[in-house]
């Protein structure tokens, strides 16, 4: 049973397994090798855009206190309680929201006394001055729409400014006198120095706003944060952020103080409402109060007595009185009537001393006056007539003394008649409180006991009061500051440390990154393990790469180090050619590549010159009939005669075989370029020359052109015992493959092997040792974007 099961973590770690090995570390290398310019780069991109980030990025500092809560439930404290409901937390959420209300805040926007904030221009940022401002603006805006809006104001010198704003799309710069008053049909400003201003803390580029009620509650909202600490130790923590320190340290110890007489007031509520209550009562009992004390004070004045049982011999006593004193003003009256009877008839009165005397003083001087004057004029009408100056003049002083005696006259006469008629209504009053006496006596003890009670509940209220009051001045709320609002003396934000470890960790990102695209853009064969996972053909050999100069024609290297890298390997290869092809004593061996610059032609003098060194006879035939390289690896010029004058039957092969200074190694230079190159290939001719050259050579090697360009190559592979297909690393395209497996699928070869050029190597058997390269192949139809001619599968030749 066990068996017949599939282990799925076998399975996994398989999958595992597999997506290590298609991970090629060497190419990962070659494009770690090729990108460490851009990855310092990116490193000091990153580096550098933390470092501005934190250099150019205002800092945030962070002031905090910590409060401890002391809330009760009433429901709780009277034994009722809710089992869903958490007491703290309940009462702890609702403190925090109270705390981050716009009531709340509203609160805070009137103590705090912010209602201008001052701003200095920075070359790059700009500084909030709180409470260090060199100017302060009195104002009064006329229109609501300067509210939160910038006033700019350069400060030339210490005496004088420039105001600077904009108003319905126009801008306005005018200059001013530091303490005059700025009038306009928008506002009234008043600006002035204050102590902090001074040469270095005052001339430059400023701008002030005047803050509105509802710009200051969101800006409370934005930056204020309550949160809970400990819902079983009922503390709660209330912080500011600010680009200021001072303000926020000041804004947090505004809002705990503030927080603190809010809840203490609300504490207070209840005693201030019993307060109010007994304030109400208290008038109300004074006002009656009041109203038995005026009665008591009304009747005392009114009866003039308190003791009812005394009042009837006091009245008779009184009307006896006022019966002597009607007589007395009665009497006084009919002298009175009598006198001013003789005055009105200008008789001579008749007056006596006594009677004179009990006129007033005034009355008396002037009655006395009169007589003088009519007694002057009789005197002296016995000398002068009536007509007479000295008469007249009397007559003139006589009637002036005489109307004011009359106007004195009927003065007195009226207050007797008042006096009269006071005693008349006086004795008419103490006549009638012989009947209201008995009466008056029982509402008077009555209202006595109604005032006596008002007066002491008068008393007790007073003193419920006082009590009260003494409440509400002992007041301390449950609420402790357990920390102050802190001075922050670091800022908050940015956090440099944090920031330069971002900046690296960006960079080390960027750099993987950049690394994997990098990594999985590149479409360039790096290594051997790269062909044999991609190709269907047998890996031959790889070659190393050469360190001399990437612009260098082809050349023979071999012999100048025969113990070279390169060398070594060309030996390896030939080692595996033997057991590629191990009973074929005549070879005849084709190399070929996708495109020019691949070493094609390198790998085919060089391989022929190793296999030259082992006593064999080795010829090179340049079959690039378009564009021969084999020639100029031995430094001589191609002539005119070749492949092509031999196929064509105009020279020989003895006429156009020529030695090298390797013993053994021969070659023929592919002659003068014909128009048909593939043509004559195709010919029984060519055969006919390769049966020759197997004759004379133990090896043939067929220098092809590059099969992804022209289809030459693939008919000389298919007369070849054995064909070599060249990829160079880091310079063929992974599409090239397409064009090899598509020799594999379509013509069927069997015979045909790969081989890696310039492959990078760190060490190879201690070898330092390479070689270069030519130019381009047919550089006029050569594409450098990877693009290849596939070969297409009508030129296959097995059809």
């Amino acid at each position: 049973m066990m068996e017949g099961n599939s282990d799925p973590y076998s399975h996994h770690s398989q999958e595992q397994d597999d997506l290590l090995n298609n991970v090629d570390l060497d190419k990962i290398g070659i494009v770690f090798r090729k990108s460490i310019f851009w990855l310092c780069l990116i490193f000091i991109v990153t580096c550098s855009s933390a470092y501005l980030y934190v250099r150019y990025t205002k800092p945030l500092f962070e002031s905090e206190s910590t409060l401890k809560l002391d809330i009760q439930n009433e429901a709780s404290i009277i034994g009722i309680n809710n089992p869903l409901e958490n007491p703290s937390i309940a009462g702890l959420s609702g403190e925090i929201e109270l705390l981050k209300s716009d009531l709340f805040f509203d609160h805070v926007v009137k103590a705090i006394n912010y209602d201008v904030s001052y701003y200095y221009y920075g070359q790059i940022l700009t500084e909030e001055r709180y409470r260090n401002s060199p100017f302060i603006v009195s104002y009064k805006l006329k229109n609501t729409s300067f509210f939160d809006r910038p006033f700019d104001i350069e400060i030339i010198d210490e005496k004088s400014f420039v105001l600077s704003y904009e108003y319905d799309g126009v801008s306005f710069n005018d200059p001013y006198q530091f303490g005059s008053e700025i009038q306009n049909e928008l506002f009234n400003l008043l600006i002035e120095k204050t102590s902090a201003f001074s040469n270095s803390n005052g001339v430059g580029r400023y701008y002030f706003t005047v803050n509105s009620n509802a710009a200051l509650n969101n800006y409370f909202r934005e930056n204020i944060i309550v949160e809970p600490l400990n819902f079983n130790a009922k503390t709660i923590r209330i912080s500011l952020r600010d680009h200021n320190k001072f303000k926020a340290r000041a804004f947090v110890t505004a809002i705990d103080t503030i927080y603190l007489a809010y809840t203490k007031e609300h504490k207070n509520k209840a005693i201030e409402q019993k307060i109010d209550f007994l304030n109400t009562q208290l008038e109300e009992t004074n006002l009656r109060l009041e109203s038995y004390e005026d009665y008591f004070e009304n009747f005392t004045i009114t009866h003039r007595t308190t003791s009812l049982e005394n009042d009837l011999g006091v009245a008779i006593s009184r009307l006896e009185a006022l019966d002597t004193q009607y007589v007395e003003l009665k009497t006084s009256l009919s002298h009175l009537e009598l006198i001013i009877g003789q005055i009105k008839a200008r008789q001579p009165m008749i007056i006596g001393p006594l009677s004179i005397s009990s006129l007033p003083n005034s009355l008396a001087e002037s009655l006395t006056e009169y007589n003088d004057l009519r007694s002057e004029r009789e005197t002296k009408l016995a000398s002068y007539n009536e007509n007479t100056f000295v008469i007249q003049q009397i007559d003139q002083r006589l009637g002036s003394v005489e109307n004011e005696v009359k106007r004195l006259f009927d003065e007195y006469k009226n207050i007797l008649e008042d006096q009269i008629e006071t005693v008349d209504s006086r004795r008419a009053i103490l006549e009638s409180s012989f009947v209201q006496l008995p009466s008056m006596g029982t509402e008077f003890r009555k209202n006595r006991r109604f005032y006596n009670l008002q007066d002491e509940t008068y008393l007790q209220l007073v003193k419920s009061k006082s009590e009260l009051e003494i409440a509400r001045a002992g007041t301390v709320t449950n609420f402790i500051v357990l920390s102050p609002a802190s001075d922050p003396a670091a800022p908050v934000e940015p956090q440099k440390l944090l920031i330069y470890g971002l900046g690296l960790v960006a960079g080390l990102v960027f750099a993987v990154f950049f690394i994997l695209i990098r990594y999985l853009l590149h479409n360039k064969i790096n290594g051997i393990k790269e062909i044999e996972r991609l190709v269907k053909a047998p890996i031959l050999g790889s070659i190393p790469q050469h360190n001399g100069s990437e612009t260098m024609v082809t050349r023979l290297v071999i012999d100048q180090n025969p113990k070279s890298g390169i060398s070594e390997a060309l030996r390896a290869v030939r080692t595996n050619m033997e057991f590629l092809i191990p009973n074929v004593t005549k070879r005849v061996i084709s190399i070929t590549s996708t495109i020019s610059g691949e070493g094609k032609t390198f790998i085919s003098v060089n391989l022929g010159a190793i296999l030259a060194l082992s006593n064999k006879k080795v010829v090179i035939v340049d079959l690039d009939m378009r564009k021969p390289k084999v020639h100029l690896t031995f430094g001589d010029d191609i002539g005119d005669c070749g492949v092509s004058t031999i196929l064509i039957g105009k020279n020989s092969i003895a006429n156009c075989v020529r030695d090298t200074e390797i013993k053994g190694l021969s070659y023929i230079t592919s002659g003068p370029t014909p128009p048909n190159p593939s043509e004559l290939l195709l010919g029984n001719e060519f055969n006919t020359f390769l049966a020759d050259l197997k004759k004379k050579f133990d090896v043939v090697i067929l220098d092809t052109p590059p099969v992804g360009l022209v289809t030459d190559g693939v008919l000389a592979m298919q007369k070849s015992d054995l064909s070599i297909y060249v990829f160079r690393a880091d310079y063929s395209h992974k599409s090239f493959v397409n064009s090899l497996n598509n020799l594999v699928n379509t013509n069927q070869f069997k015979n045909l092997s790969v081989l890696i050029n310039s492959v990078k190597y760190s060490k190879t058997y201690g070898y330092g040792h390479g070689y270069g390269y030519g130019s381009g192949y047919y550089d006029d139809q050569e594409t450098k974007n990877g693009k290849l001619f596939k070969i297409p599968k009508s030129l296959s030749l097995n059809k």
